[in-house]
């Protein structure tokens, strides 16, 4: 057996890299997970890891997909060159899934309050930890556990969250500056309808403390976790700051 190196940020598992392959505790949504795969693998969308199948220890086994993920504050990512990049890279993964027809009996791992269908699998956590770069240059998505059926402003509001990024943290800049990286971020997707887009961003805010709170008092350990360092707090703070700076938001996000 190859030696197993674990990555230290994975917040809800413990994954591992056995040489040239990521391992990880599968759940019921995971053949829904590895169906979606391997449907992109077909579309030819390599922004994605392969499904290799599952080891001896009824782990999942995906490629490694060679590169580094971000720091969640951006450091050293935060040029529009990265933005603009993750948004397209967004694009092709939802048109990527237009042509993906779940199982009937699919399970998928939805949150609390989530939408459970849309027009795209949404992959649901676009955020700097699980954007691989190499090279300067955005390559692919990873973590793919929380993969569900919703609407394309679903992701895309949750990517706005952490790439503009709207926390109240004063060094990103001004509300203005967060408008404007917002949107930079839908002119590359390709995002006109925007009316309505910063409400998204709320509910997406209010369902991922919902979700961690739940979670955290039915005693999952990897929430419980997170609700201790914080996290739920910091959501709070999250949703105050796009409370009051709604309308210098909503100015610089309008197209054009």
């Amino acid at each position: 057996m190859m030696d197993e190196t674990r990555f230290e940020d994975g917040n809800t598992s413990v994954v591992v890299r056995v040489g040239t392959t990521v391992r990880r505790a599968t759940g019921a949504w995971t053949p829904a997970v590895h169906a979606l795969l391997r449907h992109l693998e077909e579309e030819g969308f390599d922004g994605a890891p392969r499904v290799l199948g599952l080891d001896e220890q009824g782990r999942e086994v995906l490629t490694f997909i060679e590169g580094q993920t971000m720091p969640a504050s951006l450091e050293g990512a935060r040029s529009e060159a990265i933005l603009i990049q993750v948004a397209r890279l967004l694009r092709r993964y939802h048109d990527a899934t237009t042509s993906f027809q779940p199982r009937l009996a699919a399970q998928w791992r939805f949150t609390v309050g989530a939408p459970t269908q849309g027009d795209v699998i949404c992959h649901n956590d676009v955020g700097p930890w699980n954007v691989v770069t190499r090279d300067g240059q955005v390559v692919a998505l990873i973590d793919w556990d929380f993969a569900a059926p919703a609407p394309r402003a679903w992701d895309i509001a949750y990517a706005l969250w952490r790439f503009a990024p709207l926390y109240p943290d004063t060094q990103f800049g001004s509300p203005s500056e967060r408008g404007r990286r917002m949107r930079l971020f839908c002119d590359a997707y390709g995002l006109t309808d925007r009316v309505g887009l910063l409400n998204v961003v709320e509910r997406r805010m209010e369902v991922l403390y919902d979700t961690l709170a739940a979670w955290a008092a039915a005693g999952e350990p990897a929430f419980v976790k997170m609700w201790k360092e914080g996290h739920g707090q910091g959501i709070l703070k999250d949703i105050a700051y796009v409370g009051t700076y709604r309308d210098e938001l909503e100015q610089a996000l309008a197209p054009g």
